[in-house]
């Protein structure tokens, strides 16, 4: 058995009118999970919206909406669609399997119910859905430096943006670029290269705190931020502050290099969803801003920040 994440028991949703079967599935599963229960098909919504359960057994014949629905329902929305369901039914009609699978159900089990069944059917599911869940979150994961890498930068800056949009508040992102970073790499050799990079990676990680603030990997020896609530003095004051915090590292740079330690160049651009002319722009305008104020950064010699206009 996979443990769970969190060391909690997984929350199990029961969608069912039948007190029995409720009763029955809470006896056979609750050494398994946090059982919650739900009557009908708008009930479960509710609940399902306020907090999404790790596995969901739902009735097919329910009083008010038709089991099949509301699992095509649940399907069709991104922040419920891995939720898997498992229906509970005593249909066995031609087709019934069919239809049960093409609402994108993972399984179904049978009634009578037998508890022993029921059981590891449900433990099975809860396994395979932890050990899908765990293999995406390390493909996003920069295996050198533990940061996030360029995929979950491009995943968490599309659900940003559309979080900045509904909220009306500002969205940064910043592009990071170690300074003569080749010159260091032909000096010292790519262990000592890495080195450098997982140190400046982990004093990045350190001081940007904030649980809805992103550090990223972006690739080679670039990174990049995405910090959500911010605008364009508050980032400029943190942003400051961190290449600073590289230069006081005091790692020693390759002789020929402009500074004697290594130092980062930065670039940095704020989304206003306020602005109507900001409106028409493409997701990717605040970092294609960020990137050309980076460039400028190192234009004008290296080891500082420059800010780029959205628009």
């Amino acid at each position: 058995m996979i443990k769970p994440e969190s060391g909690e028991l997984p929350d199990i949703l029961i969608v069912d009118d039948d007190n029995t079967v409720i009763m029955a599935l809470n006896k056979a599963l609750g050494e398994i999970g946090r059982i919650r229960f739900a009557l009908d098909a708008r009930q479960a919504l509710t609940m399902i919206k306020a907090q999404p359960p790790k596995l969901l057994l739902l009735d097919m014949g329910l009083p008010d909406i038709n089991g099949l629905e509301v699992c095509r329902t649940l399907k069709d929305n991104p922040d419920t669609a891995d939720i898997p369901v498992l229906f509970i039914t005593s249909n066995s009609e031609l087709g019934f399997e069919e239809a049960v699978f093409d609402a994108g159900a993972a399984d179904y089990i049978v009634k009578p119910l037998n508890p022993r069944v029921v059981a590891a059917r449900v433990q099975t599911h809860l396994n395979y859905h932890q050990a899908i869940h765990l293999l995406e979150q390390l493909a996003k994961i920069d295996s050198m430096t533990g940061l996030a890498n360029r995929r979950a930068f491009d995943e968490r800056l599309s659900v940003e943006l559309r979080r900045m949009y509904r909220e009306r508040e500002p969205l940064t992102v910043a592009m990071i670029d170690i300074d003569q970073f080749k010159k260091y790499n032909d000096h010292f050799g790519h262990i000592e290269g890495d080195v450098c990079i997982k140190g400046i990676a982990q004093a990045l990680a350190n001081n940007v705190r904030r649980p809805a603030d992103m550090v990223a990997r972006y690739g080679g020896e670039e990174f990049a931020l995405i910090l959500p609530n911010t605008n364009k003095e508050g980032a400029e004051i943190l942003l400051q502050k961190l290449i600073l915090l590289i230069e006081e590292l005091n790692v020693e740079h390759a002789p020929d290099a402009i500074y004697k330690c290594v130092t980062v160049s930065v670039g940095y651009s704020t989304f206003y969803p306020e602005k109507k002319n900001q409106n028409h722009l493409d997701d990717w305008a605040v970092v294609k801003a960020a990137d050309r104020a980076l460039y400028a950064s190192k234009d004008k010699g290296r080891n500082r920040l420059s800010y780029q206009s959205v628009e």
